[in-house]
């Protein structure tokens, strides 16, 4: 480690910068499952286990990977400010909500490249709409990958047609089972609170269209709106879907669901640095019976975490969801 000269701590307002920059991750159903801690040099982070969507999620392995995916920003954010973050995963078995201890020690400043990866977590956003035809160059297609292997998790694309038709087949049925359940109805509708409702965090009434996408050669949309017309992300003509990617861990344990959350988050902030966009199925693996299929169709060799489509999209088209400011997440000791 290259030292700058003198060492310091993190200023309480430095922690709470790299707090709200964490709380930039994407979440399921921007529901925000995390909670933080700072103590000087440490920040610890917890999972929010009162924002579970004990329906959709009940082993809370979607909280976790969100929850990850703010600790990968967490990292970006720490190293724009010439720290390195030393992390610890599950660092107490006695207490199963703290996912992960944070050590900020002052380092070398920031390079280019990680200025860079920190102005894409700015840009990032969630996007639930189509694409454009252009394609995602094969080039980016393998920094994507390497991207989640440096996370210990794996980003699988699915090219192959008759593939393609099995993965889309079975997005179908999961889709078709969730908007089926009433208990998972009752949770989107918890979380998707009308354009005046002044709520920070939920999926906002810009973040999704009235009616979902239902092209038979896409991923199922998730139904926000469910026929209460306050969707308002402006419809597209059905276009191809873009690149489809399975994102997998070697296990299926908390471990992995943060490795995934990490893997994730950094696949996301790369590819927005080429200003590509993802939007994010997680219904295929909510649906167990379904998710045992898809990982069958990998050949057993790694665990399902979620399915993403990739490809350029119209700034005009990407919505801001609303975030909790960093009193709301960070508790200081």
């Amino acid at each position: 480690m290259t030292i700058t000269g003198f060492e310091r701590a993190l200023t309480v307002d430095e922690a709470r910068w790299a707090v709200e920059q964490a709380a930039k991750a994407p979440s399921i159903h921007n529901t925000q499952p995390w909670r933080f801690r700072w103590s000087g040099s440490t920040f610890e982070l917890y999972a929010d286990t009162t924002r579970v969507l004990s329906s959709a999620d009940p082993d809370g392995r979607e909280l976790v990977v969100s929850c990850g995916a703010a600790l990968q920003n967490l990292r970006i954010a720490l190293r724009k400010v010439g720290f390195d973050a030393r992390v610890w995963l599950l660092p107490d078995v006695r207490d199963p909500r703290l996912l992960a201890r944070v050590v900020a020690t002052e380092a070398r400043p920031a390079s280019i490249d990680e200025r860079k990866m920190y102005s894409a977590l700015l840009r990032r956003r969630s996007h639930r709409g189509g694409f454009e035809k252009r394609p995602v160059p094969p080039s980016l297609m393998v920094a994507l990958q390497r991207a989640a292997e440096a996370e210990g998790a794996e980003l699988i694309y699915v090219h192959d047609l008759g593939q393609r038709r099995r993965v889309l087949q079975l997005a179908r049925w999961a889709e078709l089972t969730l908007s089926g359940d009433e208990r998972v109805r009752a949770e989107i509708a918890e979380w998707t609170p009308p354009a005046d409702s002044g709520r920070r965090d939920g999926v906002p009434a810009s973040a999704y269209e009235a009616e979902p996408r239902g092209d038979t050669d896409d991923l199922p949309a998730r139904d926000f709106d469910q026929g209460r017309g306050q969707g308002s992300l402006p419809s597209s003509a059905p276009v191809p879907a873009g690149v489809i990617a399975v994102l997998t861990t070697m296990g299926d344990l908390e471990l992995d669901w943060l490795m995934a959350g990490q893997a994730l988050q950094r696949v996301l902030v790369t590819a927005a640095q080429h200003h590509v966009f993802a939007a994010v199925h997680s219904q295929l693996a909510e649906v167990s019976n379904l998710r045992t299929e898809l990982r069958r169709e990998f050949y057993d060799a790694s665990y399902p975490q979620l399915l993403l489509r990739l490809g350029f999209v119209s700034t005009s088209q990407l919505a801001l969801t609303p975030r909790r400011p960093a009193a709301d997440v960070l508790d200081l000791t």
